[in-house]
């Protein structure tokens, strides 16, 4: 929880600097509130829905209105969400993205309207129109999940009655994320897998 608040904290700070910088070209709402416009990829995910409500909170912290939408995994529904909120005039955009190539068009949309997008832990791709990227260490991320496994297999400090079979899973194509865990995760993995005590399931278990 307070690596996400953290993140929170930092985005407002980013806010801040990119409505600064966009001068008049932005608008406030009625009230004098400067409006921010959340898009998140799903509530299938607890992570999600406690990074969007802490936003939410924080931000208002800082004292910034959002309008908070989950897309259901649903690229088009968070593009036309995503449409939407620029319609609707908001300040600025945070966008945790379903597919990160999904957001070209709509993002020219933002870029005429003088609002400024913040990609937030899926990093938007195929688009000039991304002002900035706030994301957590995904490597480190990967890191720490195969030190788990090496851990608790008691590879680590040989304690472990393997050899023990791992199935690999690279991620979602879409999330540009998955490439950075993957890696990551492999550096620690991969001598455990070369020496035969976490053989993969692409070739048989080492013989003793």
């Amino acid at each position: 929880m307070r690596a996400r608040t953290t993140v929170a904290a930092a985005l407002s700070t980013v806010l801040a600097l990119s409505l600064s910088a966009c001068g008049d070209s932005t608008g406030e709402g009625d009230d004098g509130t400067v409006s921010i416009g959340i898009a998140m990829p799903t509530k299938t995910s607890e992570r999600w829905i406690n990074d969007g409500q802490d936003m939410v909170k924080n931000l208002k912290v800082f004292g910034y209105k959002s309008t908070l939408k989950y897309a259901d995994d649903d690229p088009k529904t968070q593009v036309s969400q995503v449409k939407d909120m620029i319609s609707e005039g908001v300040d600025a955009l945070v966008i945790a993205s379903v597919d990160g190539h999904a957001f070209k068009g709509v993002l020219d949309k933002a870029r005429d309207a003088g609002i400024p997008v913040i990609s937030y832990d899926r990093l938007i791709l195929d688009t000039e129109n991304v002002d900035y990227y706030a994301s957590f260490d995904n490597e480190e991320v990967g890191e720490q999940q195969a030190l788990f496994i090496a851990e608790r297999l008691g590879l680590v400090n040989g304690t472990g009655k393997g050899p023990f079979t791992v199935e690999l899973f690279a991620g979602s194509s879409d999330d540009n994320n998955t490439r950075f865990f993957f890696k990551a995760a492999m550096d620690i993995l991969k001598p455990y897998i070369a020496q035969g005590d976490l053989p993969d399931r692409r070739r048989p278990p080492a013989r003793p």
